[in-house]
């Protein structure tokens, strides 16, 4: 076990700033990540990509996983490293299938990111060559020795007598299921043809999110693949998510050491960090609750990140870290009371309507029908109100803007549903059904009682805190 950080220095404005945007990078997918939880997959298509470097080897595999679970992060570690053991000997080229919607924008972009430069058509700008293959294996055949250009080197042969590339080319194809859709499926199989035939030393990458993405291939296309296959799972365990989401969170020393500058206050300050996020998950209750949600709703991480960590990070400051109050915010609040300000007027009103049938019916649940009935019947004694003579300002009813207009059970219902995605209310299951039927009738527990709710409104003060505050003590 690594042993404790004893510093306790100074925080300095350098190492802070090094360590935003060092966190920021991994959480925003900017940065190197690093890989957690998948070395046998790691090694298997690491394997396979250095058999194409050092043997020449053709190969083609799919690495298939859920959104978010690592797929791009394994490959990425796979050729990084890769590149750093055999340097100069391979070239990577990244198509996705949401960017290259037919195979004409795909050969054009192998095309720049290879950076040949072959005689082009005057008209349409497409090379000369007779046919879509063609065009493939003059692109890789240039590949083989760039003096040549220039008439500097003789051509290689294999033993068959085909002409060879000496660089090997990393194919990556992301949301590998789109270029299924494509027409006749010409790029897939020209490319697992090459690498079948070895024509050239190609490894042809696959990512996709979909299982049964080989039932799409064409027969002929099937049959050059070579059904190899990776598959990535999210997280078992809750230990298993929490190492991934720290491995984001974490300072990489080694990493932010090779920076030029950096002294040893720096360092005592990225260790401190990483000790205390060790810390938080140990000691604070609040912040295990939180990653044990993330856990338990979704598994992912990416969206963890986006949600709970980003904002407190990019907020870092040398007094906040002096304070631990980093730390705190990393934590999450204890309750649901720091949403209120956010909250529509219409909002409010139907949670405050939800919260006083908690009393009113001796009722923990309701549904929608519930809480808009006692919200009308609320707007209602303030339009009366308002009609008599009353002191407040604008005449309007909460919720409903000014005039004493009252909100249509349509427009109603949407802000209803934006208190279940606040969380504010939290959906009751029964057997693992949620109780109701549709979206009016479904039941609902308010996670809010009506008098913290009451406090929050007299502080706030106002028109409409004064209104909301009435409707939280007149029951």
């Amino acid at each position: 076990m690594k042993p404790k950080s004893t510093y306790s220095g100074p925080v300095t404005e350098l190492g802070v700033k090094l360590l935003k945007k060092h966190v920021l990078g991994k959480l925003s997918g900017r940065g190197k990540k690093r890989l957690v939880g998948f070395e046998e997959e790691y090694g298997h298509v690491y394997q396979l990509l250095e058999q194409t470097v050092v043997s020449g080897e053709g190969n083609s595999i799919l690495i298939i996983g859920p959104r978010g679970v690592g797929k791009s992060t394994l490959v990425d570690t796979a050729i990084q490293t890769l590149q750093e053991t055999h340097k100069g000997e391979l070239l990577v080229v990244r198509l996705n299938g949401f960017l290259q919607t037919d195979d004409k924008l795909a050969i054009h972009e192998i095309w720049r990111q290879l950076g040949v430069e072959m005689a082009l058509e005057d008209q349409g700008g497409q090379p000369k060559t007779s046919n879509f293959a063609d065009t493939l294996t003059s692109i890789l055949a240039l590949l083989s020795h760039p003096d040549e250009l220039s008439g500097g080197m003789e051509e290689e042969e294999d033993e068959r007598g085909s002409r060879k590339t000496s660089l090997s080319v990393v194919f990556v194809l992301d949301e590998f299921d789109l270029f299924v859709t494509h027409p006749r499926q010409t790029l897939l199989y020209n490319l697992f043809d090459i690498a079948q035939a070895r024509k050239a030393p190609i490894a042809v990458l696959g990512l996709t999110s979909r299982v049964d993405v080989v039932e799409g291939l064409e027969k002929r296309v099937k049959s050059r693949f070579s059904h190899r296959s990776v598959h990535l799972r999210l997280p078992n365990s809750i230990e298993q998510f929490w190492a991934v989401v720290r491995s984001g969170l974490e300072v990489d020393e080694d990493e932010l050491g090779e920076i030029e500058g950096v002294c040893a206050e720096e360092r005592g300050y990225w260790e401190k960090w990483n000790e205390k996020l060790e810390g938080l998950w140990e000691e604070s209750k609040g912040f295990r609750m939180l990653v044990r949600r993330g856990y338990a709703l979704t598994k992912d991480v990416k969206g963890f990140w986006a949600n709970w960590c980003l904002f407190p990070i990019s907020h870092l400051g040398t007094a906040a870290v002096a304070q631990s109050s980093t730390y705190t915010s990393l934590a999450g609040p204890e309750n649901r009371l720091h949403i209120l300000p956010a909250l529509t007027e219409l909002e409010l009103s139907l949670l405050i309507a939800a919260a006083r049938l908690d009393i009113i019916s001796d009722t923990d649940t309701c549904n929608f029908n519930m809480a808009y009935d006692e919200y009308k019947s609320l707007a209602a004694k303030v339009k009366v109100q308002n009609s008599i003579g009353s002191t407040i300002a604008g005449g309007g009813v909460p919720g409903g803007g000014q005039g004493g207009k009252l909100w249509s059970r349509e427009v109603a219902v949407g802000a209803w549903e934006g208190l279940g995605r606040w969380e504010v209310l939290v959906p009751v299951t029964v057997g693992g059904v949620q109780g109701g039927v549709g979206r009016e009738g479904r039941m609902w527990r308010v996670d809010v009682g009506l008098g913290e709710i009451g406090r929050w409104a007299g502080q706030s003060g106002g028109v409409l805190g004064g209104v909301l505050g009435r409707w939280c003590r007149e029951i």
